[in-house]
């Protein structure tokens, strides 16, 4: 039995729908329903898509969705970091400092790390996510080997800087989402970080169908008869302008009536005002499913990807995945269980949409196999396993040194009357 409590602190939680928050969510509820009590830290702050730097939700405890969430004031500064954004948007180069700026002053709350500073007694083992924003860097620096981190590493400038490094060297684990991207934090810092990162868990995320979900809580959506999904942030960073050229070509190319449908947040003016394209912005889990269940595959041609849930809850609601030749995480994800297509191309991305439209037998293949890879490799059972026995292990490495301390203490006043305790390495 596990017999410390866990605390994630992560920047948003509740309304927000990325891959680092609902990896934060399922980590909550499912550690919480094994016995393993888990609370969440973060800030009052609204979304992403909201002022950072504006209180939505008043400082206190809330229940979200049965997990105790403790709610911080943010930090209100926000000059120094619109600096750094418009010095980034100009393309200039940045000094020690501007890096320093993005993170001191993006999504932050001084008032929440230092309420940690009740927990880091080891009674508690503390997770921060994801990196690339400030409250991560400021919690796991400020309280150096006492919080771990699980970095969702994308291959994007920030990756390179030295608060990076910084932040890889302070924490207490590594909890990576992918193979994929642990080689590349390898390949980037494996030379003057070492061991740590080399030995460090590749965790994944877990990933099963929701238990006691209602059908009848589903908002009926005016769902065209053929269609794909994007499902998640509708970013120029996640390709999506990319994905609305390519599914116009193919369109036109094909002569179809098809559709592409969004679900969830993000900047609605990338997608076109036209009648190929549906977005429904946040829905429902249950709506979320439907649309997912009734779609010919989910689209995701981000190349900027640590794990991607978007994919995996297509395989889970039984549809295949098209994903972007030019990202190793899901390429290899779909690769490894044989559960979609990946597209190097307009021309390439046009043909597959085609085959899945025409071929339902391999559609329901290819998801059947996402699903026995999901079971296989991602049951929550799996992932938070492979987290319990870090600390664990941590645990013992450090009783074991602990009493190495201990006995060379005796040693050095009593050497004369017993041996020091021998310990197997």
């Amino acid at each position: 039995m596990f017999d410390k409590k866990i605390i994630i602190v992560t920047p948003w939680f509740e309304r927000f729908a990325g891959g680092a928050e609902l990896l934060a969510r399922g980590m909550a509820r499912e550690l919480n329903k094994r016995g393993i009590t888990t609370i969440v830290f973060t800030t009052c702050s609204l979304s992403p898509y909201d002022s950072w730097w504006e209180d939505h939700y008043r400082p206190g405890v809330y229940d979200v969705a049965g997990i105790e969430t403790r709610r911080f004031a943010t930090v209100k500064d926000r000059a120094r970091y619109d600096g750094v954004i418009r010095k980034l948007g100009r393309g200039a180069n940045l000094k020690t400092r501007d890096e320093h700026d993005f993170f001191d002053y993006g999504i932050n709350s001084s008032d929440l790390v230092d309420a940690l500073g009740e927990y880091v007694d080891g009674n508690y083992e503390i997770i921060a996510l994801p990196y690339f924003h400030g409250l991560t860097n400021s919690v796991v620096n400020k309280y150096p080997g006492k919080i771990s981190l699980v970095p969702c590493f994308h291959d994007e400038p920030q990756f390179y800087w030295a608060t990076t490094e910084t932040l890889l060297r302070n924490a207490k684990h590594i909890f990576f989402n992918s193979a994929d991207e642990k080689q590349m934090t390898i390949g980037q810092y494996g030379k003057t970080i070492g061991r740590r990162i080399v030995e460090s868990v590749v965790a994944g995320v877990g990933v099963e169908l929701p238990v006691g979900g209602n059908d009848q809580d589903a908002v009926a959506m005016p769902l065209p008869e053929n269609y794909f999904v994007y499902a998640g942030r509708k970013e120029v960073g996640k390709n999506v302008p990319l994905l609305c050229q390519w599914f116009q070509a193919y369109v036109a190319r094909f002569h179809r009536d098809t559709k592409l449908v969004f679900i969830g947040g993000g900047d609605k003016s990338l997608v076109p005002a036209t009648d190929q394209f549906l977005d429904f912005g946040f829905v429902s889990e249950a709506t979320k499913q439907q649309v997912i269940r009734g779609s010919k595959g989910v689209i995701n041609l981000s190349e900027n990807e640590s794990f991607s849930l978007v994919i995996m809850e297509g395989w889970l609601f039984g549809v295949p995945a098209v994903v972007s030749a030019g990202c190793a995480v899901t390429k290899n994800h779909v690769r490894k269980c044989n559960g979609g297509l990946f597209v190097a191309g307009s021309e390439e991305f046009a043909l597959a949409l085609k085959y899945l439209e025409e071929h339902k037998t391999v559609r329901d293949l290819l998801a059947r196999n996402g699903q026995q890879y999901l079971a296989r490799e991602f049951s929550f059972d799996a992932v938070l396993t492979k987290y319990l026995r870090e600390f664990r292990r941590y645990e013992a490495v450090a009783q074991v040194a602990n009493l190495r301390s201990v006995e060379g203490r005796k040693l050095t006043t009593c050497a004369t009357i017993r041996p020091a305790l021998q310990i197997p390495e």
